[in-house]
């Protein structure tokens, strides 16, 4: 750009070479910059089309969910009804073979609940839910939760152990429905953990995000199912429904958080919670 070496002197022709080539190398970076813009525009984009059928899929299956529970909870509720009545007169009426209605009563009447609690946890995803935001200390949703756990885990003869921060900043939530939400992961836990196991929940707080883990020793989630633990109505149990981790992710959803579940390798389950701590 200048005659520092060749001695030369500069002339029009020269400045108007320099000035093409530098409009050619502004256009290649303003093309490169535009270009860096659009991809990450066009990644917002995907991810909000993936959020949208997401959604759209979850309401579908709520829409559906919905209408058979409502079909089925009637009739179920007579028939505990009718149930309990059985039971009780032949309890009461001195009826021959009334250990035997009494037994076949009390099974019907068991089924029943099962079944209808099974429709409320159904009825529970698809309902829409009005949150109750305020400041909350996680650490107290913990410990309300552990309360209403300890016999339980006393029961199966799991360790439970709580790694709290106690400088733990309050976050915007519900705590009723974070309570919910500690309450599916730790029944989780206990189901999958064989006697003698360990259960635990850390809070943390971390690039201004409060995590919550809960970690486990039981028998693990297969490599295979970790994509679709969240999903409803999918589970590896003998018994329950799936809906108790898509309702948990629905709720951290809800609270513009993210949940993920890992594999560990020793053995277990280790779900981490996310939550924005506000500025």
């Amino acid at each position: 750009a200048d005659n520092k070496f060749n001695q030369a002197p500069i002339s029009n022709d020269n400045l108007e070479l320099l000035s093409i080539f530098a409009f050619q190398a502004t256009l290649l970076i303003e093309s490169y910059n535009n270009l860096h813009l659009i991809k990450k525009e066009m990644q917002k984009v995907r991810d909000r089309q993936e959020a949208m059928l997401e959604s759209e899929k979850l309401a579908a299956v709520g829409r559906i969910a919905s209408h058979i529970a409502h079909e089925i909870r009637n009739p179920l509720v007579t028939m505990g009804g009718y149930a309990r009545r059985i039971l009780q007169l032949s309890q009461n009426a001195g009826w021959k073979n009334a250990d035997r209605i009494s037994t076949a009563a009390a099974v019907v009447l068991k089924e029943s609940e099962r079944l209808e609690k099974t429709l409320s946890n159904v009825m529970d995803f698809s309902r829409t839910t009005n949150f109750i935001l305020e400041f909350n200390n996680i650490n107290d949703i913990i410990h309300d939760t552990h309360d209403l756990l300890k016999n339980l885990l006393q029961e199966r003869r799991i360790r439970f152990s709580m790694y709290l921060d106690p400088d733990l900043p309050l976050v915007k939530s519900d705590f009723n429905q974070m309570k919910q939400v500690m309450l599916n992961l730790l029944q989780n836990a206990i189901d999958a953990t064989p006697p003698g196991g360990d259960i635990d929940v850390v809070t943390e707080t971390i690039d201004n995000h409060l995590m919550i883990r809960v970690i486990d020793t039981g028998t693990g989630i297969q490599s295979e199912d970790i994509m679709h633990v969240f999903e409803p109505f999918f589970t590896t149990k003998v018994t329950g429904v799936g809906l108790g981790l898509s309702i948990t992710k629905k709720i951290i959803n809800d609270h513009d958080g993210e949940i993920t579940a890992l594999k560990r390798e020793g053995g277990g389950t280790e779900f981490r919670i996310s939550l924005k701590i506000p500025g």
